[in-house]
């Protein structure tokens, strides 16, 4: 039984409880009851879970309550019971990597509670959001982590765990562009603020983004601005020298 801020909530086993560092809780368990018991801080959880690719989704799960009863947890159960068990004997006796593989397991943890927790709609596709404009959110900021690496459409979808159909309607309804153009539009803002701030080479600058050739980055940033990315740099700084004040008649 979960006692949270005056309620009780009863659960039977196997089960797993997922209570986010904020929520005052207590659990009570009947005797003879089995179970680990995890506590992990917020400094822990947010290192171990920053670097994954569904670092979106763990963040947004996680910061809520769950409770997955025996039906939802049990495609996870053992996976859960292993990395719980492997984590004890690491905490018992500590050995060199400990902290790496502690902070697997609970990356792994993490996980599999998320994935437990998805539900599907009525065309069996998993949900892990409220609606189009989340997901289309979703989806942008991911494209923030990953936009320099090149990522095709199909892999943010399946990082949404959605279909690319289903990504590139909410994209085209949302924001009036396809998935891609979405992409391509922030890649070619960013080689635009490069360009202008940094003084290398533009080849230079085409790898920094991903393009392995320079011809294709050539191409890439004419098609989105109209101009190459040398005469854009060299119209763009000229103009902001214009712009700035001249201090050559002061007194």
């Amino acid at each position: 039984m979960a006692m949270l801020r005056g309620t009780s909530i009863a659960f039977g086993s196997p089960a797993a409880l997922w209570l986010p560092g904020d929520v005052e809780g207590e659990l009570r368990t009947d005797a003879g009851a089995r179970g680990f018991l995890v506590a992990i801080s917020e400094e822990m959880l947010t290192q171990t879970i920053a670097a994954s690719a569904e670092a979106l989704h763990l963040r947004r799960a996680l910061d809520g309550f769950m409770l997955l009863d025996a039906e939802r947890i049990a495609p996870a159960l053992q996976a859960l019971q292993q990395s719980c068990t492997m984590l004890a004997d690491e905490l018992r006796m500590p050995r060199p990597g400990d902290a790496t593989l502690c902070a697997a397991h609970i990356l792994l943890i993490c996980l599999h509670l998320w994935r437990c927790s998805a539900t599907e709609d009525a065309d069996g596709e998993t949900v892990l959001r409220g609606d189009g404009a989340r997901l289309v959110g979703d989806f942008l900021q991911l494209v923030e982590l990953h936009f320099r690496q090149g990522w095709p459409v199909a892999r943010y979808a399946a990082a949404l765990r959605v279909t690319t159909d289903r990504l590139h309607a909410h994209c085209k309804r949302q924001k009036g562009a396809s998935p891609l153009a979405l992409i391509h539009a922030r890649l070619a803002q960013e080689a635009r603020t490069r360009l202008l701030q940094l003084d290398l080479p533009v080849e230079q600058i085409g790898y920094g983004l991903g393009f392995r050739d320079p011809g294709y980055f050539n191409r890439f940033f004419r098609k989105h601005q109209g101009l190459s990315p040398g005469v854009y740099r060299r119209r763009a700084r000229l103009e902001q020298a214009r712009r700035e004040p001249s201090f050559a008649a002061w007194p």
